[in-house]
């Protein structure tokens, strides 16, 4: 007879998606806000001012081109590189600006399509190194993790999906702007939450511990 039979069936465990602290939050927000970044391209700024702002993938950012972008209407109209699924944003003012200031003034002139380009002569598509290069850069201009953590643009859109969470912004809402294709993919930015899991947290003060458990 197998024992393991009888035993309950363990919930696959995970670990918890990671987010920028409040501090390390604030510091961003001034390079990705402030103009005298001397140490820090414009393209790098407008790739982070996008995952920062938007939650975007750092694969659907790089493969973002003009016809992605409606000006005109402020909205971001994509199709999602791991899903095929469609996905429409608001292009809000400082996301807008970011990649305005990055076209008009650090672009190489190509009739490329997509927006962000090497600097080199073949003007290539970016990849995923020089995503997760952007998000370094900036964390580093911010004085952010400097002795190590994590970074990359996941990072940005684990911590927004989590700052949705803690401004009340319902889960299916979020699911939708995260352009998730299962409603479940939700659950593991649910555990990030801290604030909320605290709130669910129950009191000991009813159950005192003896001494003899703590040792005295």
């Amino acid at each position: 007879m197998k024992y393991t039979s009888f035993l309950p069936i363990m919930k696959k465990c995970h670990k918890t998606y990671p987010f920028l602290e409040e501090e390390e939050v604030g510091k961003i927000k001034s390079v990705l806000l402030g103009g005298d970044c001397t140490n820090l391209t414009l393209r790098d700024k407008a790739i982070i001012t996008i995952a920062f702002y938007t939650g975007l993938r750092g694969c659907d950012i790089a493969a973002l081109t003009f016809d992605d972008i409606d000006w005109e209407h402020n909205i971001i109209h994509l199709i999602q590189n791991k899903t095929g699924a469609p996905l429409s944003l608001p292009l809000s003012p400082v996301v807008g600006n970011a990649i305005f200031d990055y076209i008009e003034q650090e672009r190489p002139d190509s009739e490329n399509n997509i927006i962000f380009l090497t600097q080199d002569k073949e003007k290539r598509k970016l990849r995923n190194a020089s995503m997760y290069n952007a998000a370094s850069a900036v964390m580093t201009e911010a004085g952010v993790r400097l002795e190590g953590g994590k970074k990359g643009t996941q990072l940005f859109r684990h911590n927004f999906a989590v700052a949705l969470l803690q401004n009340g912004i319902q889960t299916p809402v979020i699911s939708e702007v995260l352009g998730h294709v299962s409603p479940i993919s939700i659950e593991q930015y649910l555990e990030s939450d801290l604030i909320r899991i605290k709130e669910c947290a129950l009191s000991i003060e009813k159950y005192p511990v003896g001494k003899e458990v703590l040792g005295e």
